[in-house]
């Protein structure tokens, strides 16, 4: 049995085509996975990396913007690679902090996996609530498996113009038609938060990146930077035991202490 092709696929134009350095070839730490850049336009970029397989597409502007081209399309570009697995990472603002394991192994027999979304818990059109609410900057495919499911993302996407990104209708797809084909990653495979002191409204805000994979925040990306290496996992801290069995009251204050203060020591 040959050994499965895996890769890492992004899809750039403009600007964001000349600083894959930045973010994308950080991926590079895998040796089981090749670089894939999609470039949208009609050149290649003037700055191109050794590590990097380049591939030049002509843009298509019946998507009717250049962000939703960028989106729908890296779903369907995967088939023009010939291989097995990929992880299709945004442009810009994804970061590998250490090696991570092969796509198969990751997905477990799925056709498709992701991280959820912070803020998890979303009405959606079709199953009508979902409490794994995919993020769609980094997700994992089976390429063979996934292509009707793929191909159904892309296909409702473009029916009708809702949104610029395309989250909605791939969450709308998978967590409605094929539930039983995806898989949900830990976070620490798309890990979201800030890094302390930022903090953006409606996001978390952490103090450490050990344990994390990858890493998506263009926020902290270069405080990210800062903390490499990374610890392969995180210390969880003792709990400091109780000597005595706590009062009622003692136990109100307890879970009042815990509900409003525990979040700014993580």
């Amino acid at each position: 049995m040959s050994t499965p092709r895996q890769a890492v696929v992004t899809v750039a134009s403009g600007p964001h085509a000349e600083i894959l350095d930045k973010t994308f070839t950080s991926f590079a730490i895998n040796p089981f996975l090749e670089l894939h850049a999609f470039i949208l336009g009609d050149k290649l970029p003037e700055r191109r990396l050794p590590q990097i397989n380049y591939h030049l597409e002509a843009h298509d502007d019946s998507y009717m913007h250049p962000m939703r081209e960028i989106y729908y399309r890296r779903f369907l570009l995967l088939d023009k690679l010939g291989i097995d697995f990929a992880v299709v990472v945004d442009n810009h603002d994804v970061l590998c902090l250490q090696a991570i394991p092969e796509l198969p192994t990751l997905l477990r027999g799925a056709a498709v996996g992701a991280c959820v979304e912070h803020g998890g818990g979303k009405y959606i059109a079709g199953q009508g609530y979902t409490s794994s609410y995919f993020n769609a900057g980094v997700t994992f495919w089976n390429i063979p498996a996934s292509r009707r499911i793929r191909d159904a993302i892309v296909a409702r996407g473009r029916t009708r113009f809702r949104s610029v990104e395309d989250q909605l209708t791939l969450n709308e797809v998978v967590h409605t038609l094929y539930y039983d084909e995806m898989i949900a990653l830990p976070c620490q495979y798309n890990y979201r938060p800030c890094l302390a002191p930022t903090k953006v409204r409606n996001w978390p805000t952490v103090n450490h990146l050990d344990g994390v994979k990858i890493y998506h925040n263009v926020y902290s990306l270069e405080a990210a930077r800062k903390l490499l290496p990374v610890a392969p996992i995180a210390s969880l801290p003792e709990l400091l035991p109780d000597v005595k069995p706590l009062t009622p009251r003692q136990q109100f204050w307890r879970r009042l202490s815990h509900r409003f203060f525990t979040r700014h020591n993580v």
